[in-house]
């Protein structure tokens, strides 16, 4: 049986620990806290190590200390048991969590699966003495664990880590303008590699020894030499070209040691300074400047651009983007990128942000696996085919057993069914392409939708925009396919209604690009639940197609 203690963290608490089962010369976790901050930690000998945290200034201000242990514990398990801690907590929000995040990883050992029950049953018991104060699931619903910097990461996230910090190693006494290029489809974890990156840049710059706590010998002697070398990064700024997803980013950002919301930037923020590093996440939604007239950002647009002199280069200075003012403002650049989350006809294209990324690209990195659906890469790349094919028929696929995909051929049971995956497991949504404008109701079937917005936030007939839902997960998602997109019988492939579309900018291009923008937005929207996806299409035979592959 788990044995969980708690102890005054004082000089005397040495002595109490020698008396504890395991207290000398046993793997075990701690947790030193006060009301406000707390830090866990794992060792091979609690004595030991709670003699030298008694010795560090920096853990002066706690007041108690909780130890757990078991007597079938080992190296591997306790490592295991203080990344789940630290990844649970540091999204719990009652305590600040002090750790750095270098030494939260994956690991693999034998039983594992039988341990991770039982550290759900350790959270239960610090949920009753009080060291924390939320359940699990409401954690995993929450903003802050979905981007927390303490999440653990794959082994292709570590692996980009590692290859990333070497390369700022090699490239940061170097004047010359540099970018790191990492690319990754819907759901594989660049916004997570985003947030851990910069709060370790961060805590390395602080010299908070996070060397220390990485188990992975290389990896420890890289962070430890990469902090003596990186004295020239100071200024570190993470852009969000998206209003949502930035005011969300800004929430968790300045509820994390070490990071503040100020470092949550527009993209037009960064010409009022000049950065050592940027790391810029969904790169994709950077805008350019867009043929259409009227367009509302053309102004400020043109003005920064003017600014900035980029006239000097060319005479047409409306040919800049985003893109360039980012490099323009920094040093090194970290950009996440994925052509296929590209949704609006003002978006960068894929051309023109390769020719801008040329000059400057020192190293480029892949992510592969699906970490949010849990439908995996196979039903990812079903998707994709069922958009964007012609003359697709059924093929040998089976989505796996913990996956839900559906299409529902009433609107109204969308809508229940999404309720009810709402009230039971939390951050369900109903979500929809451009078929309707901003500003108009969403009627289908003879029943009226509404927007998601501030005002309508309860309301149970609401639905998220493209925008709105872009970059976040949920748990289930129920996807409307609009009035703007159907099947077509001839073509055998799914196409716009270009009269119904409402983008004005994506509705001014040709039609192969039109309909690339589309397809793109519904592939996004079909990965966004984590546990399942339920969909409805206007279209009869859009729906009848779609019933032959998710059904």
């Amino acid at each position: 049986m788990t044995s969980v203690v708690n102890f005054t963290y004082d000089k005397n608490v040495i002595s109490k620990i020698k008396e504890w089962h395991y207290g000398i010369n046993w793997p075990s976790v701690y947790i030193i806290y006060n009301s406000k901050s707390m830090y866990v930690g794992e060792t091979l000998d609690a004595v030991r190590r709670t003699e030298q945290h008694l010795q560090e200034i920096e853990f002066n201000d706690f007041t108690d200390i909780c130890l757990i242990s078991n007597k079938t514990f080992n190296k591997s398990v306790v490592l295991d048991l203080e990344s789940f801690l630290i990844k649970y907590m540091g999204s719990e929000g009652s305590r600040e969590l002090v750790n750095g995040n270098a030494g939260v990883v994956n690991h693999n050992y034998f039983y594992k699966e039988a341990y991770e029950d039982d550290f759900k049953d350790i959270w239960q018991i610090l949920l009753k003495r009080g060291i924390v104060k939320k359940s699990i699931l409401d954690i995993e619903n929450s903003e802050l664990f979905k981007f927390s910097p303490y999440k653990t990461l794959n082994y292709e996230q570590q692996n980009a880590t590692y290859e990333i910090l070497k390369k700022i190693y090699t490239i940061n006494c170097a004047t010359k303008k540099s970018m790191i290029q990492v690319i990754g489809g819907a759901g594989t974890g660049k916004t997570i590699l985003a947030v851990y990156l910069v709060k370790l840049l961060v805590d390395i710059n602080r010299n908070k020894k996070t060397w220390m706590y990485i188990d992975d010998v290389e990896f420890s002697d890289l962070v430890r030499r990469l902090s003596v070398k990186i004295n020239g990064i100071r200024k570190i700024g993470f852009v969000v070209p998206m209003h949502e997803l930035r005011e969300t980013m800004k929430k968790i950002f300045s509820s994390i040691d070490g990071l503040s919301e100020e470092m949550i930037l527009a993209p037009e923020d960064v010409v009022k300074d000049y950065y050592d590093v940027l790391i810029v996440d969904e790169a994709h939604r950077l805008y350019r400047r867009h043929h259409l007239p009227g367009a509302h950002i053309y102004k400020k647009f043109d003005q920064i651009n003017q600014s900035l002199m980029l006239e000097q280069f060319t005479r047409d200075v409306s040919a800049y983007t985003e893109l360039d003012w980012i490099i323009r403002s920094s040093r090194l650049q970290i950009i996440f990128y994925d052509e296929l989350q590209s949704i609006r006809a003002t978006d960068i294209d894929k051309i023109r942000f390769e020719e801008i990324c040329r000059p400057h690209l020192f190293a480029y990195y892949k992510l592969i696996s699906q970490m949010r659906c849990k439908g995996g890469n196979g039903y990812y790349d079903y998707v994709k085919d069922i958009l964007e094919k012609e003359n697709f028929s059924i093929r040998d696929y089976k989505i796996i057993d913990n996956y839900q995909a559906k299409v529902i051929d009433n609107i109204e049971e969308l809508f229940l069914i999404i309720h009810e995956k709402n009230d039971e497991e939390g951050l369900s949504s109903v979500v929809c392409g451009p078929g309707w404008g901003i500003e108009e109701e969403i009627i289908i079937e003879g029943k009226t939708f509404h927007w998601y917005s501030t005002k309508r936030k309860g309301d149970s007939n609401t639905v998220l925009s493209i925008h709105k839902s872009q970059g976040f997960d949920l748990n289930y998602a129920g996807v409307i396919f609009g009035k703007e997109i159907y099947y077509d019988l001839e073509k055998k492939r799914v196409e716009v209604n270009r009269k119904e579309l409402r983008d004005s900018f994506t509705k001014s291009e040709g039609e192969a690009s039109m309909r690339q923008y589309l397809l793109n937005i519904y592939l996004t929207l079909m990965t966004r639940g984590i546990n399942g996806t339920y969909v409805y299409a206007v279209d009869d035979n859009l729906r009848e197609y779609l019933k032959n592959f998710l059904n």
